[in-house]
């Protein structure tokens, strides 16, 4: 290769590598005169825990099952949300699971309808209200041993006088709804003069109740004992009335106490004995 073409060479590299270097240099110049759009931003909408904390118990066993779950400790921040809830076991596993979405009014309390379980096997509760999980507490109350119903006497301070309960029976009506059943039972006392004042418990957690717990309608023979209220559930605690000459038994005078309820624990309206649904 002569000297003159080597230079020439020469010559074309430096002036290659003086383009490059001269672009580097003017890129940020060029940059900075690009014109910025200003970015949309999306609007996000997060909703706050409506409340800090529930608690979550059993509706009215049934043969050791039940198929109802009564959550309260909710406000109305909660209203319109969808509430889940999972009952678990000791292993963690899965017993009953449901979603329902709260209406827009919520109170306190709701009854759930859930897939049949056992309250006995539940071990706790999880509850997601809307985006947020809530600390939920589970209560379980085993049910009374005792008879499907008993009397007691209100005014004796003597110890002698006493009342019975028989002709305890439940009888399938059909009306106004395919599950509706009715519960009698009649109050007598072998008092010679009608002067007992009477009180029957009913025990609504045995298995001859098939009367949901849930509510009851009730002619206006009886009423519900004084401090009586839907804490007290599986028990019923009622007596006569002195309006309606219901008050006393004996002398040879008896009371048939009349009940109506459902066959099936579900939250509905009405029950003008009482509603706990």
């Amino acid at each position: 290769m002569t000297p003159q073409r080597r230079w020439r060479l020469v010559a074309v590299a430096v002036l290659l590598v003086l383009v490059v270097l001269l672009g580097l240099a003017l890129r940020p110049a060029h940059a900075a005169q690009l014109a910025l759009t200003a970015g949309n931003m999306t609007n996000v909408s997060v909703s706050d825990r409506c409340t800090e904390t529930v608690a979550a118990t059993h509706g009215t066993i049934t043969g050791g099952a039940a198929t109802t779950v009564r959550v309260t400790g909710m406000g109305e921040a909660c209203g319109g949300r969808d509430l889940a809830l999972t009952l678990y076991g000791q292993d963690g596993a899965v017993v009953t699971s449901t979603t329902s979405t709260l209406a827009a009014d919520a109170t306190d309390a709701t009854t759930l309808i859930v897939p049949e379980y056992a309250p006995a096997s539940v071990a706790g509760a999880a509850v997601t209200i809307g985006t947020w999980g809530v600390p939920a507490s589970w209560t379980y109350t085993p049910p009374v041993s005792s008879p499907l119903a008993t009397c007691t006497v209100l005014n004796d301070p003597t110890g002698t006088k006493t009342c019975d309960v028989t002709d305890v029976r439940i009888e399938s009506w059909g009306y106004p709804e395919p599950n509706a059943y009715n519960f009698y039972a009649t109050v007598t006392s072998p008092s010679e003069s009608q002067d007992v004042e009477w009180q029957v418990t009913l025990n609504l957690a045995d298995p001859a109740f098939e009367v949901s717990t849930a509510l009851a309608d009730s002619n206006n023979g009886v009423q519900l004992a004084p401090g009586w209220s839907c804490s007290a559930m599986p028990t019923v605690e009622l007596r006569g009335r002195s309006d309606t000459s219901t008050q006393y038994v004996g002398g040879g005078s008896s009371y048939t106490i009349w009940m109506l309820g459902r066959s099936a624990s579900e939250p509905t309206s009405g029950g003008s004995l009482f509603n706990c649904s």
